[in-house]
């Protein structure tokens, strides 16, 4: 809508997790390479948790990309309130197996069956469990556990990833056989001053801006940072917003006074929300 007057060929702040966006800040990149660590010397699980809006499911995704699809089969769940059973069949049915039996001896010898064979291809299987912390029951997070236990002398036959809001840490510290499999653990922490600056800029070029400097003023910066909190979510909802006003107001550059109206729209519209 704003895209031509800014001079972009797309938008630039879509609060979809594409990788391509994902400005990679020094936590991120840490959590990024972290992951692609447990991964790739075969750790066995990982856990990324952070405040709602931090960037971890497209850091997901950006992990993805580090994936090589020769070598490597993975399994996304997106929606992971599931029974032990649902979790079962979930996985299965990803990896090219699935099944309608509800007796678990029945599914856990399905699933150490295909994961013999995705290792005897040379593939590593990867299941990424995307929102963990809505899993409510601790019997799916000791199923998952047990489905560690699928391993051969020297490696395990899956590595699990799990992501999830910052309530993720205490559900698993209930079940201490799973948090003592969890070999790698990172915290993502917000974005300071300079770093939204530079993530807005950022997500701005990638969507093909070429100007001299961002439209976006200091002031402005400083303004999206206060109302974020540095959570890039709501950098993204603050700037989409400042860069439609800017362009209805014919604005060159957007400021710090600009910038604070808008948010205290944005601010009025959750508050009747």
């Amino acid at each position: 809508m704003y895209e031509s007057y800014w001079g972009l060929t797309e938008p630039p702040f879509s609060l979809t997790p594409d990788p391509k966006f994902l400005y990679l800040s020094r936590a991120h990149e840490d959590a990024l390479m972290m992951l692609h660590y447990a991964i790739s010397r075969n750790k066995g699980a990982a856990m990324l948790c952070g405040d709602i809006g931090m960037g971890k499911t497209t850091i997901s995704r950006k992990l993805l990309e580090y994936l090589d699809p020769v070598n490597h089969r993975v399994v996304l769940i997106v929606n992971p309130i599931l029974t032990p059973i649902q979790i079962m069949h979930e996985i299965l049915s990803q990896l090219g197996a699935p099944s309608s039996s509800r007796n678990r001896q029945v599914l856990v010898q399905a699933m150490h069956e295909v994961l013999i064979q995705h290792y005897e291809r040379g593939k590593r299987v990867v299941v990424i469990l995307d929102e963990a912390h809505l899993i409510k029951s601790s019997a799916t997070l000791e199923e998952l556990r047990l489905l560690l236990n699928c391993q051969m002398n020297d490696s395990f036959l899956m590595s699990l990833i799990l992501l999830g809001q910052l309530e993720l840490k205490p559900k698993i510290e209930k079940v201490p056989a799973l948090q003592q499999r969890i070999a790698v653990r990172y915290v993502l922490k917000p974005l300071s001053v300079t770093e939204t600056g530079e993530m807005i800029e950022h997500r701005l070029r990638t969507a093909g801006f070429a100007g001299e400097s961002s439209p976006f003023t200091p002031d402005a910066v400083f303004e999206i940072h206060k109302y974020s909190g540095g959570a890039p979510r709501l950098i993204s909802q603050a700037a989409d917003n400042a860069l439609l006003v800017g362009a209805m107001q014919k604005l060159k550059y957007i400021d710090g006074f600009t910038t604070h109206s808008v948010i205290q729209d944005l601010v009025g519209a959750e508050e009747v929300a």
